[in-house]
């Protein structure tokens, strides 16, 4: 119990120490707090445009992959009528 006691009261020491190191140098803190507020900002803007290509890009690849075979497409058709009154199709 002691060892975890003593653990206890060095993070407690060590908040009170950073608190006041805080206080000494708030503009520093606050213009930390500002860059890294905004470098996650930057990072969550970024991550949604990528999921939004990545999305977009599997997206068009299935189209591209089930397109060919879900197209309707008739082939010509020539109907050739001969001399004897006899009529064949060439395709």
């Amino acid at each position: 119990m002691a060892f975890a006691e003593i653990i206890k009261t060095f993070f407690e020491l060590a908040a009170v120490i950073l608190l006041i190191i805080g206080f000494v140098n708030e503009k520093k803190v606050v213009a930390f707090e500002v860059k890294l507020a905004r470098a996650i900002r930057i990072h969550l803007r970024n991550r949604r445009i990528r999921k939004q290509r990545e999305a977009a890009r599997a997206y068009r690849a299935k189209v591209q992959m089930r397109a060919p075979e879900e197209v309707y497409f008739e082939e010509p058709v020539l109907t050739v009528v001969s001399d004897n009154k006899s009529s064949y199709y060439v395709a």
